[in-house]
């Protein structure tokens, strides 16, 4: 039975449920979670909330786990701060991790048994965020890009529309909050998707709790394309249809997390009667990691919106190929190659699509398993490695041993690079000669003299392209940072291909071998919309490489050919 929302034990729940909400990023969406929680939860345990333990469930703990902030026991308790430092959960932001979704549920279930409303309303809304978070679209890699680049940096739709105005709608508030049709997809789908209690014991349930991540990201991969292609449809062109897709996407997102969440309640409930302690045990982080593994095992590259359209498997008879490697949507920010990867990998591969030129989609899966093709099929490689690290059972050594085979039968490689240095056995030879002042440097200059620098690909005769946009951006996992330099003076085998030029002074970014067969590069060099000429996006949830870091490309492939 749908409940009225209207209508409670205690009247004012509508002071809670009306509070204010703030539609940039998917921050308060989180409120909108909570809003529909309250009135779905079972009678007995909403009518233990007073109205401010609502009010401060909705507007404080619904934000909780984003504070990096340590826990303070007038927030939850003595035993609870005991409970999270035996468990090495040290603070809030921690409460996102596996073990911390898992923490939150047990610190759930512990409030119940202390019959304690205030803690007990404090951990829903605290699991509700955390679940919400696995699910929310601007974890998603492109809807994340617009977000928090394309927003920021003022790019425009073909009808002349900001993306700063686009950005409100990418969050879930934008649409739960939107009287004309949002809210009520939004309500529509949480009937849809309700949950109940299953009667799973303790071990299940901590053990799904731990997955949410890596089963939210499968959900948002179907939708977080439809999300952003619907919201730019509606404001560039007030196209209606596109409105419900938006209406209907972010609703299914926003409610994957409240049922979730609805039924986890229930469960905890029932586990709260029995004596039996909850703990993440040895044999729950054992059944994770086979549920990780499976998952990681089993994801189709297909089923994901973004990548569906520009897969290409090589086929016999296809003349040489031109391989772009790509690495499917796991947990939130979680990657071999690093969240800020994935979309410079889809523009790369619908840029080489669109010019009609030969080319074929790789998983790094599969590359893992059967190692890379042979370089008479695909001569040239390109990854994007924002990151390089072992993700699971994706090994970062497994595929360095893969490489390096690849270049010795005769490969070519151009590896798009962010801060982490590139696979250590198939690029030796570039690690000795990189650079970085500090650690915690982002670019090889600062934010601002970066925004005053231009990048040359040295020797290609193409003009230098000027930066337009900041790469350091208000927030984000997408930002384009490559802090390398290349000292290349007493080197014989590496060349220049790439320099920084900043205030009459040249950087070497990126190098070549002198065989012209292995390339590294940083990553801002082919980040589309980043330079000057180039502020318009023809369509947003298809990315792809703007004119000028296109043309980029074809002179580095041609360098390596």
């Amino acid at each position: 039975m749908k409940p009225n929302r209207f209508h409670f034990a205690f009247p004012l729940f509508l002071v809670a449920l009306s509070l204010p909400q703030v539609a940039f990023g998917w921050g308060s969406g989180h409120e909108d979670v909570m809003r529909a929680i309250i009135p779905r939860l079972p009678a007995p345990l909403r009518a233990s909330f007073t109205p401010e333990i609502v009010a401060d469930a909705v507007k404080h703990a619904s934000h909780y786990p984003d504070s990096g902030e340590p826990f303070l026991e007038k927030d939850i308790g003595v035993a609870a701060m005991a409970r999270l430092a035996e468990a090495r959960i040290k603070s809030r932001y921690e409460l996102h991790s596996e073990r911390g979704a898992a923490m939150c549920f047990i610190m759930l279930v512990d409030a119940l048994r202390e019959k304690h409303p205030a803690h007990t309303a404090h951990w829903i809304a605290t699991l509700s965020h955390v679940i919400s978070d696995m699910s929310a679209c601007n974890h998603d890699p492109i809807v994340h890009t617009a977000t928090y680049a394309w927003a920021d940096w003022n790019l425009k739709m073909p009808g002349g529309a900001d993306y700063a105005v686009l950005k409100p709608l990418l969050a879930l508030s934008g649409s739960a909050g939107d009287t004309a049709g949002g809210a009520a997809a939004f309500d529509a789908a949480i009937e849809k998707q309700l949950l109940r209690d299953d009667q799973r014991d303790a071990h299940r349930a901590l053990a799904e709790v731990m997955l949410y991540g890596q089963e939210g990201a499968a959900y948002c991969s179907v939708r977080g394309v439809s999300v952003l292609e619907g919201a730019a449809g509606w404001v560039d062109r007030k196209d209606a249809g596109a409105r419900q897709k938006l209406w209907q996407n972010i609703g299914e997102l926003g409610a994957w997390a409240v049922v979730r969440t609805l039924r986890d309640v229930e469960v905890a409930m029932r586990l709260a009667q029995a004596d039996a302690p909850l703990a993440i045990t040895p044999e729950i982080e054992a059944t994770h990691q086979l549920d990780v593994a499976r998952i990681i095992r089993d994801r189709h590259l297909k089923d994901e919106a973004l990548f569906a359209p520009i897969l290409r498997e090589w086929k016999p008879g296809q003349s040489p190929a031109v391989g772009i490697v790509l690495e499917p949507s796991w947990a939130m920010n979680g990657a071999m190659f690093g969240f800020a990867s994935r979309v410079p990998s889809v523009a790369i591969a619908r840029s080489l699509q669109r010019s009609g030129r030969s080319y074929a989609s790789f998983d790094v899966r599969r590359l893992i398993a059967d190692g890379f093709p042979s370089p008479e099929q695909v001569p040239q490689m390109i990854i994007v490695a924002s990151s390089f690290r072992s993700y699971h059972t994706l090994n970062a050594e497994v595929l360095d041993q893969k490489l390096a085979d690849y270049l010795e039968r005769g490969g070519r490689v151009l590896w798009i690079m962010g801060n982490a240095r590139p696979a250590p056995k198939s690029l030796s030879a570039f690690n000795p000669v990189m650079q970085r002042k500090d650690a915690k440097d982002r670019l090889p200059v600062t934010d601002e003299q970066f925004l005053d620098s231009s990048v040359e690909l040295i020797g290609s005769g193409l003009p230098a392209l000027e930066i337009a946009h900041p790469a350091k951006t208000n927030a984000g996992w997408h930002n384009p940072y490559c802090a390398w330099t290349y000292d290349l003076k007493e080197r014989q085998d590496l060349r220049p291909l790439v320099a920084l030029k900043t205030s009459g002074q040249s950087q070497t970014v990126g190098a070549i071998t002198a065989d012209s067969r292995i390339a590294c590069i940083p990553i801002y060099a082919l980040t589309p919309y980043l330079f000057e000429g180039s502020d318009t996006i023809p369509s947003a949830h298809e990315p792809a490489l703007d004119p000028s870091t296109e043309r980029l490309l074809t002179a580095l492939l041609d360098r390596i050919r």
